[in-house]
């Protein structure tokens, strides 16, 4: 390693440490490299790009291509880069959550889907915003409660409560066997599902009671 030019001792160690289409952060080069200067290191990241050896899903978030590839072109898995930059940390945990008209289709509420992804998640700030991945779009904004491997379902539901109206294509009756399905099992304390709930507004509170959530979730 030692021997190795910079470049190509940043492209050893991403090779290394990451699969094809796993997304890479330029961050996390930084705190490999604490002896190297950080515009240096974009300056290897740019010439890496240049020459095709990796791929930039949006601002310091990248991926190695797949070599396997049918098409010339090099396309980042969106889906990919999402997972692992808003929804799930390095251990795994689960950090965000997907939300919006296609939550309400995964549940089989609606028929409808919506090219814009909604996320929340508790890596970004308070400020609702829109970004680009390749080219998808992904509106991203914070939760309103900390989401933890736990509570992540009920956020889901809560927050398909809260504009129930508009995302589902039944009533509220007939959609209470898939709500409360999805969220069956989910182990909380009192005191943490009552912070939770009422985190929302008062009409989602209103359909989750009259729904029956709170009983089928498991009170620790």
């Amino acid at each position: 390693m030692e021997n190795l030019s910079l470049i190509d001792r940043i492209y050893m160690f991403i090779k290394t440490n990451y699969k094809t289409s796993q997304p890479f952060f330029l961050k996390d080069l930084y705190a490999q490299f604490p002896e190297i200067n950080e515009g240096t290191i974009r300056e290897s990241i740019r010439r890496l790009l240049n020459e095709e050896k990796i791929l930039k899903a949006k601002n310091g978030v990248y991926e190695l291509p797949n070599p396997d590839r049918v098409l010339k072109s090099h396309v980042v898995n969106v889906s990919n880069v999402v997972e692992q930059t808003y929804l799930k940390d390095k251990e795994n945990n689960v950090i965000g959550y997907r939300s919006g008209i296609n939550f309400a289709n995964m549940l089989g509420l609606t028929s409808q889907t919506a090219s814009v992804e909604v996320v929340y998640s508790n890596a970004v700030s308070n400020r609702k915003r829109e970004i680009k991945l390749n080219k998808s779009r992904l509106i991203i904004n914070a939760p309103r409660v900390e989401v933890t491997n736990k509570n992540f379902k009920l956020l889901q539901v809560l927050d398909l409560l809260t504009e129930f109206e508009k995302y589902s294509e039944y009533d509220l009756i007939q959609a209470e066997s898939k709500l409360l399905s999805y969220i069956s099992g989910i182990m909380l304390s009192v005191d943490e599902l009552d912070r939770i709930v009422e985190s929302y507004p008062l009409a989602a509170q209103v359909k989750f009671y009259k729904i029956g959530g709170a009983n089928v979730i498991t009170k620790r």
